[in-house]
Parts: C-alpha cells; sequence; structure tokens
C-alpha cells in the first residue's frame, strides 16, 4: 500500500470515528434515562436487555475516544494547560462506574496531591484515567475493590490504579502493545487498543507509565507526568 493510500485509509478510520461519536453518545443518554425513569415497570429480563446494550454502547464509545486519541497523538496535537487532577478524576470516575455496578467493585479513592494543579491535556490524561479504571474493572475479579491514588514527587504528578488480578505475561510491559490483551481465552473480549493508546498519550507528556504484578493476587498501573505548575 503507497503512503497516499495508507493516509486516505487513516482519514477515512478517523472520519468514521467522528461519525459515530454523536449517535453512540446519544444512545448511551437515552439508555440512561430509560434505566433511570421510575415511571417505567420493567421486568427483570427487560432491565438485563437495557444494561447489555448500555454496556456494549459504553465499549465502543471507549473505542471510538481511544482511536481519536491516537490520531491526536500521531499528529501531536496536544494542548498542555493548567488543570486541577481533582477535577479530571472525578469527571473520569463517572465515565466508568456503570462497569463498576456491572461488576459489583467499589473505587477507593486516595489523594496525596501537595497542590491540585498540573499542566496537561486535560481529554487525554482523563482517556489515561478512564482506560486504567476500565482495565481494572474488566479484568479485576468482580466483588473487589479497586483502588486509584494521585500524589507528587520529585516535581511529578502520579496517578496510580490497583486491582485485584494479574498480568499474565511474561513481560509485563507487553500489556502496552496494540492487539495484546490479559485476558484468558475467550473469557474476555478487548483490542488492547486502551492501554496501548494510554503509553502513547503519557509519552507525549514526556511521562511514563508501567504495569506491575505486586505479588501473586494484586495488580498495579501507574504514570507519571511533569508537574510543571504547581500553582493557579
Amino acid at each position: 500500500m503507497t503512503e497516499t493510500a495508507a493516509n486516505k485509509g487513516e482519514k477515512f478510520v478517523e472520519n468514521l470515528a467522528h461519525d459515530l461519536k454523536s449517535p453512540i453518545f446519544s444512545q448511551i443518554n437515552a439508555l440512561n434515562i430509560l434505566l433511570k425513569d421510575k415511571s417505567f415497570h420493567y421486568n427483570d429480563i427487560q432491565i438485563e436487555l437495557l444494561n447489555s446494550v448500555l454496556t456494549s454502547n459504553i465499549y465502543m464509545r471507549d473505542m471510538v475516544l481511544n482511536l481519536l486519541s491516537g490520531f491526536r497523538m500521531k499528529n501531536s496535537n496536544i494542548k498542555i494547560k493548567t488543570n486541577c487532577i481533582k477535577n479530571t478524576i472525578n469527571f473520569a470516575v463517572k465515565s466508568i462506574e456503570h462497569m463498576l455496578t456491572e461488576r459489583n467493585q467499589t473505587l477507593v479513592i486516595t489523594d496525596k496531591c501537595e497542590s491540585p494543579y498540573a499542566e496537561y491535556d486535560e481529554i487525554e490524561i482523563k482517556r489515561v484515567i478512564i482506560n486504567l479504571l476500565a482495565n481494572a474493572a474488566k479484568y479485576g475479579k468482580s466483588g473487589t475493590n479497586i483502588y486509584l491514588e494521585s500524589s507528587s514527587k520529585n516535581g511529578n504528578l502520579i496517578i496510580s490504579v490497583k486491582n485485584k488480578g494479574k498480568i499474565t505475561f511474561k513481560n509485563v510491559d507487553d500489556v502496552f502493545k496494540l492487539y495484546k490483551t490479559n485476558g484468558k481465552e475467550n473469557s474476555i473480549c478487548g483490542s488492547g487498543l486502551g492501554l496501548h493508546i494510554s503509553k502513547q498519550i503519557i509519552d507525549a507528556h514526556n511521562g511514563k507509565i508501567k504495569a506491575e504484578n505486586l505479588d501473586k493476587d494484586t495488580v498495579k498501573f501507574s504514570f507519571e507526568i511533569p508537574i510543571i505548575n504547581t500553582s493557579l
């Protein structure tokens, strides 16, 4: 395939992702309204079907947003400015609440930052946190806690996510490679796109991201980026 043809193909995928974003978000909003509306009296099967459709749409939303983030990173199109990490985390948490409920998981948040402010591309760092939390919810054990911690050290903002589970790759860094997933056999479906895009985003911020097995039953993902500015 020629370079021009490859560029046209990438542009087509990017435009397609943009076009899919609005209808997917509309469906998610509509499904949330239907599930929360007490005037409707659904039976258990109907509720299960609606939740299943909602989960599928959330999965598609994350795939589309990861694709768009990938194109932004390729074009070096990040926008660094001062943001509040607490607000960024709160937004990310809202985006994965449904997954936590579905998996009967509890998110425990700890803030150890000296200052809530740092400089980064808010859209993309939100995407990284969402990807790490979604990964913990998806591959972690159901009915357990997920721990999200923010801290600052040596001029860096550090975010870590811990959950019950295990990275099965011999080289744990393989989880950041495209099309690599930590699911066993066909029990869990995934593309590996989320963690791959997350690494691209952190690299673009001149930061570091890593994965590690803390013990036989705990996985930790963490990233750090330069704070640059700690006050407004």
